[in-house]
């Protein structure tokens, strides 16, 4: 599984399961743009959303993103 904010480039790699970064390519679980409990509250759900990425089953290079994992 990768969380990137190169998510183009994940696929060509083979990898089978893609999340989007929320956040900027150089920090995809930050966002510096909030304050810290805002933060830590937005990197929970970033979390979140990985671990449900790990429980689909893909057949081949899936690319998921935050917003349609947490509304599920």
């Amino acid at each position: 599984m990768c969380v990137t904010a190169l998510y183009a480039v994940a696929e060509r790699v083979g990898a089978n399961r893609i999340m989007k970064a929320g956040g900027k390519f150089h920090y995809p679980f930050g966002n510096s743009e909030l304050s810290h409990d805002a933060e830590v509250k937005w990197r929970r759900r970033m979390a979140e959303a990985a671990l449900k990425v790990l429980m689909k089953k893909v057949e081949k290079p899936t690319v998921f993103t935050p917003e349609e994992l947490l509304t599920q």
